[in-house]
């Protein structure tokens, strides 16, 4: 773990973890992602959110935290 914190705003938090939680959601990804709408199946979704939340842990493990409304996220400062 870092002991420096970076605060990001919390429109980069939710790029940085989309961004990287759907890069692994593709790379992982044997079964079709889409349905025929062209969104994420159920099963997809899900997976989705479960890798979205990992990643959170780990880049607030890292030293990255979200600002939110004048506190801070993550385990602390």
């Amino acid at each position: 773990m870092s002991d420096t914190k970076t605060i990001l705003p919390t429109q980069q938090w939710v790029e940085l973890y989309t961004e990287l939680s759907e890069y692994i959601l593709y790379r992982a990804s044997l079964d079709p992602i889409y349905d025929d709408e062209g969104s994420l199946t159920p099963d997809k979704q899900e997976e989705f959110i479960e890798i979205a939340n990992d990643v959170e842990e780990i880049i607030s493990f890292v030293g990255l935290m979200k600002e939110h409304e004048g506190s801070i996220r993550g385990d602390e400062c």
